[in-house]
């Protein structure tokens, strides 16, 4: 038999020593929780960007292997002037008009309807063909493209320059998200692989 007596002290937790251990575990759970959404919208963060530069490079690498095998445009029926290799008028521009290694003439471009890419190919050497073929975008619905410039230097009838294209765009990851999304800048230059004659 056990002998209680008011000089033996019972286990247990006093309502200070529970308040402050309830406290404590409340400011541990705010800082953990900060810290998990904040690492979680990073991970949304670069998710979007990797996306971003996959799409970015593919659309790049697509156009540049096409440019790449470009070639002068004779007669003009293509690009609008006999013996240019690129239309003469988008110096700095958001489209492009080729005649493609297949003969076909080619026109890649940016839709300001929904911010993608554009592909047409011609079923003939001519560009009165363009709007009785198909379009195909290059873009996906994943990104939006806010800027292309397409940069020619060289390739008119009236000079000796191998063409040089420079393509720039920007993107931004299309979601309807109201933080603040990535955007990137990518770019790229290639000449004509058959020398410009």
């Amino acid at each position: 038999m056990m002998d209680k007596t008011p000089n033996s002290k019972e286990k247990g937790f006093t309502l200070i020593e529970m308040l402050a251990a309830i406290g404590i575990f409340g400011i541990l759970m705010v800082v953990l929780s900060g810290i998990f959404l904040s690492a979680m919208k990073s991970q949304i963060q670069i998710a979007y960007t990797q996306y971003l530069i996959n799409d970015s490079n593919y659309a790049l690498d697509y156009m540049g292997r096409a440019l790449r095998m470009a070639q002068r445009d004779n007669d003009g029926t293509c690009v609008g002037v006999p013996r240019f290799g690129f239309d003469p008028s988008a110096g700095i521009s958001s489209e492009i008009v080729f005649l493609d290694y297949n003969s076909k003439c080619h026109k890649f471009f940016l839709d300001a309807s929904d911010n993608k890419i554009k592909e047409i190919i011609s079923d003939d050497e001519t560009a009165s063909r363009f709007p009785f073929v198909p379009v195909y975008d290059r873009t996906s619905e994943r990104s939006k493209v806010l800027n292309l410039q397409f940069n020619v230097k060289g390739g008119t009838n009236v000079d000796d320059e191998q063409p040089l294209i420079t393509i720039m765009m920007r993107s931004q990851a299309n979601t309807q998200s109201t933080e603040s999304l990535p955007t990137i800048t990518v770019q790229t230059s290639v000449s004509q692989r058959n020398l410009d004659k």
